[in-house]
């Protein structure tokens, strides 16, 4: 009966964060990590073992990118049973942390021509893939790219993660947003318009953007336009705060937890 009761729970938390429960709609409907996936409370631990037994993670980004792994580090540092091994280069061995390939086979700092928005960046992207037969997931990070790109540039990312996905059947590839720190109308247009991409084609987002604008149940606004909360205004690391880093940390640990359960990995 408990074990029934925590399920129960567990599944209703996945429908509070865009979630659904049949697993054969899985490949039917999109999976949105937003501000309402970050409390860790709530998943239970068997959910971040099954993650960290069957996730391997391909994560390139810049250093704004970098916040995700901070967060991790700081909550295995205090729970160690959200352990992770990152590894710069290629795919660490491990059975029980979750793996994580940090960057391109030959490149730390991932910019969007070293991914996916050159013929060189896609193959890059294509031979980590190729020669690390075991990742399931792979993700790429903005850094202030969106406070600028033009709505054609923002559909050319979106189109080249998609043919990545028709590529790659096997892989699990994240959308993200950029972040919030600039009160840009140009910004949030075009953070705007992945999220609608992905709820309209059933794609993996991680909002990002939205993550900085929410802090204690309040959104941070700018006139019309949602911003990082001035909670998260500070530059500890990786250009924000370390609570801010956590959030994201969550969020990933989230992520991962229902990509497991919805995706079928």
């Amino acid at each position: 009966m408990r074990i029934k009761l925590v399920l129960i729970t567990f599944l209703t938390i996945l429908l509070s964060c865009g979630g659904y429960l049949d697993n054969a709609m899985a490949a039917k409907k999109s999976i949105i990590i937003d501000h309402t996936c970050t409390d860790l409370s709530k998943i239970p631990i068997k959910w971040i073992e099954a993650a960290k037994a069957k996730i391997k993670l391909h994560y390139a980004h810049t250093s704004h990118g970098g916040q995700l792994l901070v967060g991790m580090k700081e909550i295995a540092r205090l729970k160690p049973a959200y352990s992770f091994i990152s590894k710069r280069g290629s795919l660490p061995t491990t059975t029980n942390s979750l793996a994580i390939f940090d960057g391109q086979e030959n490149a730390t700092y991932i910019t969007p021509e070293k991914y996916w928005a050159s013929e060189a960046g896609r193959r890059a992207t294509q031979s980590v893939l190729n020669r690390n037969k075991g990742i399931n997931v792979s993700m790429w990070s903005w850094c202030c790219q969106q406070d600028h790109n033009s709505q054609k540039t923002t559909q050319g990312y979106l189109d080249a993660i998609n043919a990545l996905e028709k590529a790659n059947p096997k892989v699990v590839f994240i959308y993200m947003t950029g972040n919030a720190q600039k009160s840009s109308h140009n910004r949030y247009a075009r953070n705007e318009q992945i999220r609608k991409y992905c709820r309209m084609n059933n794609k993996v987002l991680f909002d990002f953007a939205d993550i900085d604008c929410w802090y204690n149940g309040k959104q941070q606004m700018v006139g019309s336009i949602p911003v990082e909360h001035s909670q998260y205004s500070g530059k500890e690391v990786a250009h924000t705060t370390r609570e801010s880093c956590r959030m994201k940390g969550n969020a990933l640990w989230w992520m991962m937890t229902r990509i497991v359960e919805l995706s079928g990995i």
